[in-house]
């Protein structure tokens, strides 16, 4: 029997509430995949950006809007958003070429999809983010493109991969 899956915006909802067991759940949950993403981002600092990430979660969780999106990519953007403040604290430069990111191939999935025809710069967008937590901005150095053109892609290819 398949278990039910994790309902990520009623942790967050209980959360903004005081709801510690709530809060206990959604770390025992997502705590091993965000630590796993916290040492690609930041591999010298990972458990601290956890911490801070789940500090700041508990802190902001009344901050979910689930008429914004859904809440597992809001608290991963509440990650990504640590390890760049951290990033910019240290005064990290931005390095002037992308990493090198795996084949659509290896990756599988919808986001394989987007590698395909025309939405090849959403696959590169949508991956550097998830994969190094660049934001828009550094994207947009990274692809050369204007940020915005970036953000109408990404958001035009991750909708019809949703319907």
């Amino acid at each position: 029997m398949e278990a039910a899956p994790f309902d990520h915006a009623a942790a967050l909802i209980a959360c903004s509430r005081g709801d510690h067991a709530a809060f206990h759940r959604l770390y025992e949950h997502e705590a091993p995949r965000m630590l796993a993403l916290c040492q690609h981002l930041l591999p010298e600092d990972a458990e601290d950006l956890l911490h801070d990430t789940f500090v700041l979660l508990w802190r902001n969780a009344d901050q979910y809007d689930a008429s914004m999106g859904a809440a597992r990519p809001w608290i991963y953007s509440v990650l990504r958003h640590v390890a760049n403040s951290r990033r910019l604290r240290r005064n990290n430069p931005v390095p002037v070429s992308p990493p090198a990111l795996p084949s659509p191939t290896h990756v599988g999935g919808r986001l394989a999809q987007l590698a395909q025809g025309d939405s090849a710069l959403s696959y590169e967008a949508v991956a550097h983010a998830y994969l190094h937590g660049a934001d828009y901005n550094r994207l947009s150095a990274w692809l050369r493109r204007d940020p915005n053109e970036i953000r109408a892609s990404v958001r035009k290819d991750l909708e019809k991969l949703s319907s």
